[in-house]
């Protein structure tokens, strides 16, 4: 597996540090990026297997799958 890059580590380590299902604007936030690029970002985790997902009425949660 390819290792992550540093944006996918700042993703993961929001994600590992709020013990809760997260909505990609919050995800973005809170790791300082524009939304497009956490969503991009996301989106590579979950094709890696290291990210669950839902949507909860427009908004996209995700969670780290454990």
């Amino acid at each position: 597996m390819n290792p992550l890059s540093p944006e996918e580590k700042r993703i993961v380590t929001v994600l590992y540090y709020a013990h809760k299902p997260l909505s990609t604007k919050a995800i973005a936030e809170r790791s300082e990026m524009a939304w497009q690029t956490a969503k991009k970002y996301l989106e590579r985790l979950y094709g890696k297997k290291l990210l669950r997902r839902g949507k909860y009425g427009k908004s996209i949660y995700w969670w780290l799958r454990v």
